[in-house]
């Protein structure tokens, strides 16, 4: 493993910043060499909508929530995202083609005292001759690490916002396919189920998708067990880019309970309350609605999924009670019926 780790914290961003993105604080913390690294930004990412031959400056406000004084730098950065995986790679050192020369800042390298607030202003130039749209990202990082020593292993701390920048020219398109919808499993025995929508930008635009997927027994029905936000954070979809939503469905008997560790999220069941009203059993239909504004008018986007809730362990378990119910009574029936046979039988007597 190599000396020194370059650790982009953008676990929040990744998924804030590109499909779920709102304009709230994008914190991000790190014990680094010297000590705490604990940056808090917003907006992120940073949205905005540019006419070709316009400059505009934006701001970007950055607060410095550790204990000691950060000297800082902002650059721009290339990143590229895995349609398959939806896993974000970043190039730190690589500026971004044409929209990294038209970007420029207040202050370059800058410096925030503990718990204060700085205003970074970002600046874009754009050419009357700019394609349709552009994204990249804003990575804040410390102007010098500290060398680690001896066998210490140094931690570099960067907060990154992602830059989405809309041209307003004529020939701008936003349009937005519905590649698929899925569930993770066709058949569960109690929930949660997930519902994967998958969406494509075949555009020149970025495209913020809305609406439901409605949980109900038929295609057809007019009234919908639950309805499931999609896109709830209201985040973008980047031309040429295919992302993945995924919407959980919990709302069931048992209760779902979620625990988080190092390995990530985890669901399992929980029995700690008893709603029987919310048991879920046979055939159900998830059915996507959703819009997206295609600069004109909003669009629709429909799809539909079916799958099935077979508690299995709950029937076999009401049916072996009901079996052994049923046995039971039989055998109490039939000791009755035979001992008042028996006491009616004639005696017979030879002679």
């Amino acid at each position: 493993m190599s000396k020194r780790i370059r650790q982009y914290l953008l676990a929040l961003g990744v998924v804030v910043g590109l499909v779920g993105a709102s304009p709230v604080l994008l914190s991000e913390k790190v014990a680094a060499a010297d000590g705490e690294f604990y940056l808090q930004v917003s907006p992120s990412p940073l949205v905005v909508t540019i006419k070709p031959g316009q400059t505009m400056s934006y701001e970007l406000k950055v607060r410095n929530a550790g204990s000691a004084p950060e000297k800082l730098k902002i650059a721009p950065r290339s990143f590229s995202i895995d349609n398959n995986s939806g896993q974000v790679s970043f190039d730190d050192t690589k500026k971004p083609s044409e929209i990294g020369d038209w970007t420029s800042f207040s202050a370059p390298n800058f410096t925030v005292q503990p718990g204060e607030w700085f205003t970074e202003k970002v600046t874009l130039a754009i050419p009357k001759e700019a394609g349709f749209s552009y994204s990249f990202a804003l990575v804040i990082t410390r102007q010098d690490e500290p060398a680690p020593t001896g066998a210490q292993r140094e931690l570099k701390g960067s907060v990154a916002v992602f830059a989405l920048v809309n041209i307003d020219k004529p020939g701008a398109t936003r349009t937005l396919e519905l590649g698929s919808i899925t569930t993770d499993r066709s058949f569960y025995e109690y929930l949660p189920a997930t519902i994967n929508v998958q969406l494509r930008n075949t555009g020149n635009s970025i495209v913020r998708p809305a609406g439901n997927v409605f949980i109900q027994r038929g295609s057809n029905d007019a009234n919908p067990i639950s309805a499931l936000p999609v896109n709830k954070n209201e985040g973008y979809i980047l031309p040429g880019s295919v992302r993945t939503l995924a919407i959980d469905w919990n709302d069931g008997f048992p209760g779902v309970k979620s625990s988080t560790n190092a390995e990530g999220t985890h669901t399992e069941s929980d029995w700690s309350t008893v709603d029987l009203s919310k048991l879920r059993i046979g055939y159900y239909t998830a059915k996507l609605v959703a819009i997206y504004n295609d600069g004109q008018r909003d669009i629709p986007i429909t799809g539909e999924v079916g799958f099935w809730i077979i508690p299995w362990k709950i029937i076999l378990g009401i049916f072996l009670v009901v079996a052994l119910t049923g046995f039971g009574l039989w055998s109490v029936v039939y000791k009755v019926f035979r001992s008042r046979r028996h006491k009616k039988r004639p005696v017979s007597f030879r002679k």
